[in-house]
């Protein structure tokens, strides 16, 4: 009777030894290859004149909010919304009024307080007859990825910063970027003061 039980006990080690190797393991099946896909709209653009009487090409896919000025701050402040990318551009246009020094270091402290979270920075100038100005590209996770400003270095500055209304995510954001960089170039280029 105990050479049973030990042959019974042993017999039953043995088929849950074997039903523990045989169990059948959880199949994983590939996801297939895929992109985001992101249909830009058209370059078409039209002219605009800001509050401050300042002119350039707008992109067409994009809105104007006009927003008032805080408190005690001179100039023109609105925003350019692009609604297509979830994104919008905070543009300020100031006065010099001997201040161009100040101006420009504030711009740039403002774009190299990402520099932290940037993986990298691209500058590109602008130098055109009346105007110069200087457009930063933020790369990486950062909130606002593309900067600039422009002047004529004695009455006119403006300044804008590119941010998007969710997480930044430079993978799936590449083109957009690309196409915003385009778009802002050409308000740069474009833009005349009165």
């Amino acid at each position: 009777m105990k050479s049973a039980r030990i042959w019974l006990l042993a017999m039953v080690a043995v088929l849950a030894g074997v039903a523990w190797w045989i169990q059948p393991d959880s199949v994983s099946v590939p996801k297939p290859e895929g992109q985001v896909r992101i249909t830009l709209p058209d370059t078409t653009s039209a002219r605009y004149t800001s509050p401050c009487n300042t002119t350039y090409q707008v992109p067409s896919h994009a809105k104007v909010e006009v927003r008032s000025a805080p408190q005690g701050e001179a100039g023109c402040w609105y925003n350019l919304v692009f609604p297509r990318f979830n994104a919008r551009v905070h543009c300020t246009e100031r006065p010099v009024d001997n201040a161009l020094p100040k101006l420009i270091q504030d711009a740039q402290s403002l774009v190299f307080g990402h520099e932290v979270a940037a993986a990298g920075i691209r500058r590109h100038a602008l130098d055109l007859p009346k105007k110069s100005g200087m457009i930063y590209v933020l790369e990486g996770p950062v909130a606002a990825p593309i900067q600039f400003f422009v002047t004529d270095s004695t009455s006119h500055f403006m300044r804008g910063s590119l941010y998007f209304n969710h997480a930044p995510n430079p993978d799936s954001t590449a083109p957009v970027l690309e196409r915003m960089e385009a778009d802002i170039r050409r308000i740069m280029e474009s833009l005349e003061w009165s």
